[in-house]
């Protein structure tokens, strides 16, 4: 689902991150670890407006089909896992079921953009066994371990290299066009998920889901 905004005579559609429940009562939680920040995101139920978010609070969604949208609220793209002197990093927990959708870069920034960092995403959704779908991956240019290990054990998330009738709907390393890899960029990224107990995605190819994308 996307946010449609006027602007001066225009449409801009505006593809939040944005979290969906399969199930109600599902919840989702921005983990921060070490030094992280508290109050680095904001959150949404429409994708319009927009409240602090602190890292650390479960948010509970209700009722099937309730969403809630993820930003950062950065102006400029900032990353999200950085090493020492100044170590932290984020990560996402959920419980029951939730459907991911919208464009993962927003976590980076508020604004729209392609610029990746090292390590930026590896590890966010590990562990999130109540994760069905995974997000648009946009960017075009890709930095070091930028998605390692991203949705290692997301056991609920089911990829296939080949279309069949279960699996129709594509999944696509950048969601379009063309881009450039760097060092292990996609290595583990979909780690001991449903399809398989290791598997390494190859960049610029098409994969299909069994989940509809919502």
């Amino acid at each position: 689902m996307t946010t449609l905004l006027t602007m001066k005579g225009f449409n801009k559609q505006i593809d939040y991150l944005c979290f969906t429940a399969n199930t109600a009562g599902s919840t989702v939680k921005l983990n921060k670890w070490a030094y992280a920040p508290s109050n680095n995101f904001e959150i949404s139920n429409d994708g319009i407006v927009f409240t602090d978010y602190t890292a650390g609070s479960t948010i509970t969604l209700t009722n099937i089909w309730d969403k809630v949208y993820f930003r950062n609220k950065s102006e400029t793209p900032s990353n999200i896992r950085t090493g020492n002197p100044n170590w932290y990093w984020y990560y996402f927990s959920m419980t029951w079921s939730i459907a991911a959708s919208g464009d993962c870069n927003f976590m980076l920034c508020k604004n729209s953009t392609d610029t990746l960092f090292n390590y930026c995403f590896s590890w966010l959704f590990a562990w999130c066994a109540a994760l069905t779908s995974a997000p648009k991956l946009p960017a075009t240019t890709l930095k070091q371990y930028c998605y390692y290990n991203m949705f290692a054990n997301c056991s609920n998330i089911k990829l296939s290299a080949t279309q069949t009738w279960e699996y129709q709907n594509e999944y696509r390393i950048p969601t379009t066009w063309t881009w450039t890899t760097a060092t292990d960029a996609l290595t583990n990224m979909f780690n001991w998920t449903w399809w398989t107990f290791k598997w390494t995605p190859t960049i610029n190819t098409t994969y299909y889901t069994s989940n509809t994308v919502v």
